[in-house]
């Protein structure tokens, strides 16, 4: 296995540029995003970037869930790497215990991913880094733009749950509205019968139809509402 052979307890970055301090400080004033905080947002389809620092390291902010919670967290884009590492400090952050083991298992932007501690002897034991391997897995396309300094990746497997439209138009009338309709198309129909004697035959046909097409709305709705 490939995956066996990469020595991960060898690799390092040499980022003395970017500390906790600055990730918590300048990199989340610059990206808007502050750091470690939680979030409601499992997945990104779209995110900005900033190029940070006199060495000019790619930066994002992406969400990470770790059981139930979901917190902000800012990455280095390096090229270089085909491992993405998470910071000790991530875990403290989501009241984790660190084992013995350097490998993890999250969610990062709602994406199943192992992820590595950064190793022990390396110089960026406070910062995250996100390698190509995730990249790839998740068809980013990264764009960087030094001119400006503008950065965006887009994630082309973004999946976003889709409603049907028929099921969307049901879930706009909501079951109570459909029931209201079935008391509503009963309560004229008597109306009109006890109005017009004559045709009440008529008028009790009518009442069938109104009341038995209401009935299969509401059904309908409450099937799909489930």
């Amino acid at each position: 296995m490939i995956d066996d052979l990469y020595p991960v307890d060898m690799f390092d970055l040499l980022l003395f540029d970017v500390r906790s301090k600055d990730l918590h400080d300048h990199v989340s004033k610059r990206l808007k995003v502050e750091y470690l905080s939680d979030t409601l947002y499992t997945e990104l389809k779209d995110v900005n970037g900033i190029i940070f620092g006199p060495y000019l390291r790619i930066m994002v902010s992406l969400p990470i869930q770790i059981k139930r919670k979901r917190k902000n967290v800012h990455f280095v884009v390096d090229t270089g790497s085909p491992k993405t590492f998470v910071c000790e400090e991530v875990y403290e952050a989501f009241k984790m215990t660190i084992s013995d083991s350097s490998v993890h298992n999250i969610l990062l932007n709602n994406k199943p991913t192992v992820v590595y501690l950064p190793p022990i002897n390396s110089h960026f034991i406070e910062t995250n880094v996100l390698g190509t391997e995730y990249l790839k897995a998740v068809g980013a396309n990264l764009t960087i733009n030094f001119d400006n300094e503008n950065v965006s990746i887009s994630f082309e497997n973004y999946e976003t749950p889709i409603i049907s439209q028929s099921k969307q138009n049901v879930e706009q009338m909501e079951p109570n509205n459909v029931l209201g309709g079935i008391i509503g198309s009963c309560l004229i129909t008597l109306l009109l019968v006890f109005i017009l004697k004559k045709n009440s035959s008529f008028f009790f046909l009518i009442a069938i139809i109104l009341i038995a097409y209401s009935t299969f709305d509401y059904i309908k709705s409450m099937v799909l509402f489930n």
